[in-house]
C-alpha cells in the first residue's frame, strides 16, 4: 500500500489536517462504516510511528478485519476512505473561503424565498468581501457573483429596481481583463522554453482599451498590463516602450504588493526578474543591478517565500547577481541567513553548492573544492556547473592528476545523461580541450598554436575565454 494514492495523500497532510480529518472520518454525516474508521486509525498509527513494512497490504487487512486476506474487500475499503479524504480536502478548502461559503448561504436563502434572511446575509457578505486583504481578479469576480445573486433575487420578487448592474458589470470586466492579461504573461513565460503559438483573440482589444486609459488605477490590471507590455515590446524590439513599461511595473510592485495574493505577486516579481535577465543576456550589464534589487525587495517583504520556503532557483540567482556586483559581504550574510528557508530535502546541497560558488568567485579554490566534493544534484544543469567549478579549481591549483581523474568521471557522467541538448557538446568539448592542454608537450609550439585556433573556431564550447586565457599561462605552470 506504500504506493497507493491514499497513503501518498495522507503522508502530505499537515498536523492540523490530521486532527480535523480524524473528526471528519468519524462523522456519521460523511461516514457510517466502522471498518473505514479502523482503517484510518491503523494508517494514522502506521504512518506516524511504525516502520514502512507496517503498511503492507496483508498486515493492514489483518489489523482492520482480523480474518483471512481478501484483496477485493481491502481495495473497496481503501477506495471508500480515499473518497472521504478527497471530500474532506474539498470541504476544508471551501471553508477557508469565507466569502464563498457566505455566498452559498445567500444562494440557499434565495432559492427558498427567504427574503429577510437573504438580504441580511447579502449585507454581511459585502462586509466580509470589503475586508478581504487582496484585490486580485477573484475579488472582482466575487463582487460580480454577489451582484448577480442580488439581481436574481430582485427579479424573482419584483419588489424593487436593481440599481447595481453597472457595479456588477464593472467588476466582471475588471476580473476578465486581469485574468486575460495574467494568462498573457504566463504564456510569455512559457514561450521562453517553447515555440508553441497561442491565439488569444480578445487580448489585442484589451491592450487597446488599456492604451486608451480604460481600467486605470486598478492595481491588479495595471500590474499585468505593464508586465505584459515590457516583455512583448522587448520581443518586438521596441526597447524604449519596453523600458517604460518595466519602470512602471517596478513602481507598481512596490506600491501594491501588499494587496496582491502572495502567489501572484511572487510570479509578478519573477516575470520582472526574468525580463532583467533577458536584457542582461543581450549585453546590458546594468540590468544585473535591476534584477538584484528586485530580488532584495522580494526578500525584504517575504513575497519570494512560498509557504516559508525560498526556492533553490532564487537562492542561486541572488548569489550570482550579488557576486557579479561585488556585494560579497551581503552575499555571505544572505547565504547564511536564508539557508534555513531552503526546502529541507535540498538545503545542505544547495547551501554547499552556492557557498562553493561564493568562494570560487573570490579565487578561494581550496575552500570551494571542499564544498564541491560534497555536492550531488539530481538537477543536471546544477551538477554540470558544480563539476565545472571543480574542474577549474583543480586546474588553477595545479592538481593535474586529480584533474585528469575528474575529467574522466565528468565525461562518463555526461554520456549517461539522455537529455542535455546543446550542453552535452559544450561540456564534452571543454573536457577535450582541458585534456589536450594538460597533456600537451611544452615545447611543441605548433600544437599550442593549432589548439588556440581550434578553441576559437569550435562552435559549442563552455568556458572558451577561460581556455584561451589558460593557454597563455599554461607553459610556465608545466
Amino acid at each position: 500500500m506504500q504506493k497507493s494514492s491514499l497513503v501518498a495523500i495522507l503522508k502530505r497532510l499537515s498536523k492540523r489536517d490530521w486532527r480535523e480529518f480524524r473528526k471528519f472520518v468519524r462523522s456519521p454525516y460523511f461516514n457510517q462504516r466502522e471498518d473505514v474508521v479502523r482503517l484510518f486509525d491503523y494508517l494514522d498509527e502506521a504512518i506516524h510511528f511504525l516502520p514502512p513494512m507496517a503498511i503492507h497490504r496483508e498486515k493492514v487487512y489483518n489489523k482492520v478485519y482480523q480474518e483471512g486476506f481478501d484483496e477485493k474487500k481491502l481495495r473497496h475499503t481503501t477506495s471508500f476512505l480515499l473518497k472521504i479524504l478527497k471530500k474532506y480536502l474539498t470541504q476544508a478548502e471551501f471553508e477557508n473561503d469565507q466569502v464563498q461559503t457566505q455566498q452559498y448561504l445567500c444562494k440557499s436563502f434565495r432559492k427558498k424565498g427567504m427574503e429577510f434572511f437573504f438580504e441580511k446575509e447579502l449585507i454581511q457578505n459585502r462586509v466580509i468581501l470589503e475586508k478581504e486583504n487582496y484585490r486580485d481578479s477573484k475579488f472582482y469576480f466575487k463582487n460580480y457573483e454577489l451582484g448577480m445573486e442580488e439581481a436574481g433575487f430582485t427579479a424573482a420578487h419584483l419588489r424593487k429596481e436593481n440599481k447595481n448592474f453597472q457595479f456588477t458589470a464593472d467588476n466582471l470586466s475588471i476580473s476578465f481583463v486581469a485574468s486575460m492579461l495574467k494568462l498573457g504573461c504566463e504564456i510569455q513565460s512559457h514561450q521562453t522554453m517553447s515555440e508553441e503559438v497561442y491565439d488569444l483573440k480578445l487580448l489585442p482589444d484589451i491592450l487597446d482599451l488599456m492604451e486608451s486609459g480604460k481600467f486605470e488605477k486598478v492595481p491588479i490590471v495595471d500590474l499585468y498590463f505593464h508586465c505584459y507590455g515590457a516583455n512583448e515590446n522587448l520581443k518586438n524590439n521596441t526597447i524604449t516602450k519596453s523600458e517604460k513599461h518595466f519602470q512602471e511595473l517596478k513602481k507598481l510592485i512596490q506600491q501594491y504588493w501588499k494587496i496582491i495574493p502572495p502567489n501572484e505577486i511572487r510570479d509578478i516579481y519573477l516575470y520582472a526578474i526574468n525580463y532583467c535577465i533577458k536584457r542582461l543576456n543581450s549585453g546590458e550589464r546594468h540590468f544585473i543591478r535591476e534584477a538584484f534589487e528586485l530580488f532584495r525587495s522580494g526578500l525584504k517583504n517575504e513575497t519570494l517565500l512560498e509557504e516559508g520556503v525560498l526556492s533553490s532557483f532564487s537562492y542561486k540567482n541572488i548569489t550570482r547577481l550579488g557576486m557579479a556586483l561585488n556585494e560579497n559581504k551581503w552575499v555571505e550574510q544572505f547565504l547564511e541567513e536564508y539557508k534555513k528557508y531552503l526546502h529541507p530535502r535540498e538545503r545542505e546541497n544547495t547551501w554547499r553548492y552556492n557557498f562553493a560558488f561564493f568562494y570560487f568567485q573570490q579565487e578561494k579554490y581550496k575552500d570551494a573544492m571542499q564544498l564541491l566534493l560534497r555536492v550531488e544534484f539530481k538537477d543536471v544543469l546544477n551538477n554540470l556547473d558544480a563539476r565545472r567549478m571543480l574542474l577549474k579549481s583543480y586546474f588553477e591549483l595545479g592538481e593535474y592528476n586529480a584533474l585528469d581523474s575528474l575529467l574522466d568521471s565528468f565525461s562518463r557522467y555526461i554520456q549517461r545523461q539522455k537529455e542535455m541538448g546543446y550542453h552535452r557538446e559544450n561540456y564534452l568539448n571543454l573536457i577535450r580541450f582541458v585534456k589536450k592542454i594538460i597533456h600537451a608537450k611544452v615545447d611543441d609550439k605548433k600544437t599550442w598554436k593549432q589548439m588556440r585556433e581550434e578553441i576559437k573556431s569550435t562552435n559549442r564550447l563552455a568556458e572558451r575565454e577561460w581556455l584561451l586565457e589558460k593557454l597563455k599561462t599554461v607553459k610556465s605552470q608545466f
